[in-house]
């Protein structure tokens, strides 16, 4: 049976980064504001404390130190080079053709008209969120008093809106491994969960890009990592100006990330709460799979728009994300037992459809829900290996997610930042499907 990878060398509680979490929060989420009303009382603190009884200011030999940037910046600056190189590459491919010629790539010759007016907009979409990425975390850097690493000169290499779509579809899926191996070395908790965010952002791209290139959106059932080293080694096929390699460099002193919530957890708990999850997806693909057959599926209602080159691959990728929820499945319980717990059964299920597009509909709504819930639950997991292998599946039901928002006729990736769900609205959403435990 298979296992997560070093599940016996679980990590001792961490000690948390105190004082950065909610700047860096607030700068990755994009979404700060201030009233002033901090400014205001520090001000006028600094009033009260900054003189003498007469309002002079007192004189001082002492000079204040200079500020240190906390231990997150070479990551965060790490993942700051790659949105560069995306925000740089989009930007300017999408200023280099026009949506007929994006439409009329060679590569999107098998596909109908349906994916092929997405194409453009969708591309649209994936430039918007690395734009903004970008942003968040050069505001984050300078939140944690770091200097942020600034736009550099590219090459892509592409002459045909073809390249494009492969060069894009590598960029994509380099980031989803990227993200996957700076993960486990974040400190900050709040930092962590919104890459972990960005990680499954960057995957549901990868997938719908995969779709279009003509390759599988999800080819494995666990994402592989990739070393700093090695996606700079990448990136550097592309960067034409200097790279300073010491920007990224992780100083050996600093703090152990702090995965552990203060929730009472243990990562057996954790292990469990995925693995009800994994055993309602494995038995709803493996349920379907045998009530309905690859022509049912082909003829859902909900594929009226899409042409044969999507249907006809439609039942095979089913059976893909069938397996790759079974794989998980196997290997979580026998983490669990790794661990010295116990893994829980599958439970007895009522989905609920009847047709093929509400089995497709339901498929939907549990891939985005394990999308959520795998967040939600990566700063509770202690063990470093444990965390590494399920960051690996947090980026895999995002491509899943992204698959079965297009065949739904949704956006594969609505948002530039995909949102926690609580263990407590993650049981609350199966509970739904459950009727014997």
């Amino acid at each position: 049976m298979t296992r997560l990878p070093g599940a016996d060398d679980p990590r001792t509680r961490r000690n948390f980064l105190a004082g950065t979490a909610a700047a860096a929060a607030v700068g990755l989420a994009g979404c700060s504001s201030n009233d002033g009303g901090d400014t205001a009382e520090m001000n006028e603190s600094d009033d009260m404390d900054g003189g003498d009884e007469t309002g002079m200011e007192n004189e001082t030999d002492t000079e204040s130190p200079e500020p240190t940037a906390a231990p997150d910046v070479p990551l965060l600056n790490y993942a700051l080079t790659l949105e560069h190189l995306e925000n740089a590459f989009y930007r300017e491919g999408l200023e280099t053709f026009a949506d007929d010629e994006l439409m009329g790539a060679d590569v999107l010759s098998p596909f109908g008209e349906r994916v092929r007016t997405e194409v453009p907009e969708y591309l649209r979409t994936v430039g918007a969120h690395e734009a903004a990425h970008v942003e968040q975390l050069t505001e984050t850097v300078e939140t944690l008093d770091g200097d942020p690493v600034g736009e550099g000169e590219y090459d892509f290499g592409y002459e045909t809106p073809s390249e494009f779509l492969g060069v894009a579809q590598a960029l994509e899926n380099t980031g989803v491994a990227a993200y996957a191996g700076a993960a486990p070395q974040i400190v900050n908790n709040d930092i962590l969960g919104a890459a972990a965010g960005i990680h499954s952002v960057e995957a549901r791209h990868a997938s719908f890009l995969n779709l279009v290139n003509g390759d599988s959106p999800f080819p494995a059932g666990v994402d592989e990592a990739s070393s700093i080293s090695e996606v700079l080694e990448i990136a550097g096929d592309f960067v034409t100006s200097e790279v300073d390699p010491s920007v990224y460099e992780v100083s050996d002193d600093r703090p152990t990330p702090d995965r552990k919530s203060d929730d009472g957890t243990s990562d057996v708990d954790v292990l469990n709460y995925a693995l009800t999850l994994e055993h309602l997806e494995n038995a709803f693909y493996r349920g379907g799979r045998e009530r309905f057959s690859d022509e049912q599926i082909m003829n859902a209602d909900a594929l009226s728009e899409f042409g044969d080159e999507v249907k006809s691959v439609l039942p095979d990728h089913l059976r893909t994300v069938g397996a790759h929820e079974a794989a998980h499945v196997d290997a979580i319980a026998q983490t669990v037992e790794d661990l010295g717990g116990d893994p829980v059964a599958e439970a007895t299920y009522d989905f609920g459809y009847e047709t093929p597009s509400e089995f497709l509909g339901v498929a939907k709504a549990l891939e985005n829900t394990g999308v959520a819930a795998y967040k939600g639950a990566a700063p509770s997991v202690s063990s470093d290996a444990v965390f590494s292998a399920a960051i690996g599946i947090h980026s895999v039901e995002a491509r899943h997610a992204a698959l079965l928002n297009e065949v739904n006729a949704t956006s594969p990736f609505p948002a530039g930042v995909d949102e926690p769900q609580t263990m407590d609205e993650v049981v609350e959403v199966a509970g739904q499907f459950i009727v014997e435990e």
